[in-house]
């Protein structure tokens, strides 16, 4: 289990405190006493520690688009699926009715309008037949017109019929699409990661989308990391990440940040509310975290959906510098700064200091190698105390 920097430097207080009262109670007279460090030389990396859930980036819905009785199902949870196979068959018969009885129209229009053909051609030529006869003064005009009406009246059955045909192909390519939704097919390669529903269970498509089956690609996934909002300002993009699973957290591997969420987790997860009472009642209530997402090849299958992961999220790594315990460094007005002991003296020097992991804190300039810096002071007054068993000793520095 990950100890914590703040348990760290609990327990760095209980020790020196300890040596502390050890080493006064070896004197009779008790003094001033200090524990100095030295600065050290090494590898300063400045992080931040998050938990993350584990996500498939491919995560598919299987669902059905035709309402029906679920009669096969050909897979079951863990099978591995090609794009195309198989999935389910849902009761076709209702589909395979409309698609022939679509057909059957068809046929029966077809018929119609070869029909229709043949009327416009005899009207037409009983039109032409009056209009030769009208130039040579041998028909009336009544009959002229009544065989420009029959024409126009037979060849617009004949529109009429070329357009039912027309909607009648639509409709048979809608009942040939319903008759293929029953038959359910894998959209991609993965894994089956769920199956809801049984043989014989009847869907109902035209409410909601029924989902059959759900299928996610393992070999890549996607880390989401929680970073508190104190956090997430030195988060970046390409930051370095270090993460462990439960199950083995002595084995660390390593990818990088992908993307950082704009909006809170109950924001990306579809949970926000806008409304100002609760909104505010969230945001005094809990605390407020961001998504920042990592995407990891999984060819091995080590990382399952959902696992949840150790994460340490390399902010900034400075090598082969000068360091001090950051519990060394004090805070003033004129910025940070140290004691030294000189002697008998005690001398103040001013520092400025680079990153920090919590525990140490890199010098930039103001101390050299090996130079003794005060840890931690007792005066002579809280020795006493601590001896004859007081509860509050006092501490400075």
């Amino acid at each position: 289990m990950k100890i914590s920097k703040k348990l760290l430097i609990i327990t760095g207080l209980i020790a020196v405190s300890g040596a502390i009262l050890w080493w006064g109670l070896k004197d009779d007279e008790p003094k001033d006493k200090y524990i100095t460090t030295v600065v050290k030389r090494g590898d300063i990396i400045q992080s931040v520690d998050a938990v993350g859930e584990v996500f498939s980036r491919n995560l598919v819905a299987v669902g059905a688009q035709v309402s029906g009785q679920i009669k096969e199902l050909y897979v079951k949870v863990g099978d591995r699926v090609k794009a195309g196979d198989k999935i389910a068959q849902i009761d076709s018969i209702k589909q395979q009715n409309t698609l022939d009885q679509q057909l059957a129209a068809l046929e029966i229009l077809e018929a119609k309008l070869n029909s229709a053909k043949i009327s416009v051609d005899i009207a037409l030529k009983q039109y032409e037949r009056e209009q030769n006869l009208a130039k040579q003064n041998a028909t009336s005009q009544e009959s002229l017109e009544n065989a420009k009406d029959t024409y126009s009246l037979k060849l617009a059955s004949l529109k009429e019929i070329e357009a039912q045909i027309k909607q009648t192909g639509i409709e048979i390519n809608t009942a040939r699409t319903n008759l293929g939704y029953t038959d359910i097919r894998a959209p991609f390669d993965g894994v089956v990661v769920s199956v809801p529903v049984e043989v014989g269970q009847t869907i109902n498509a035209n409410q909601t989308t029924p989902t059959l089956v759900n299928i996610a690609d393992l070999s890549k996934m996607e880390i989401r990391l929680q970073v508190s909002e104190g956090d997430i300002p030195n988060i970046k993009v390409g930051n370095k990440v270090e993460y462990s699973i439960l199950s083995n957290n002595t084995k660390k591997f390593t990818a990088y940040i992908s993307s950082i969420d704009p909006g809170l987790t109950t924001l990306s997860d579809g949970k926000y509310s806008t409304s100002n009472s609760n909104s505010s009642s969230t945001s005094s209530s809990s605390a407020v975290y961001y998504y920042a997402k990592v995407n990891v090849d999984n060819s091995d299958e080590i990382l399952r959906i959902g696992m949840t992961t150790e994460n340490k999220i390399i902010i900034a790594e400075n090598k082969d510098v000068l360091y001090l315990p950051t519990m060394a460094i004090k805070s003033g007005k004129d910025g940070k700064f140290v004691y030294i002991k000189n002697g008998d003296k005690i001398e103040q020097r001013a520092i400025t200091t680079g990153i920090t992991n919590g525990i140490n804190t890199q010098i930039l300039s103001g101390l050299s190698e090996n130079e003794e810096v005060i840890y931690f002071h007792l005066n002579s007054a809280s020795m006493q105390n601590m001896m004859n068993g007081s509860k509050r000793p006092m501490m400075r520095l």
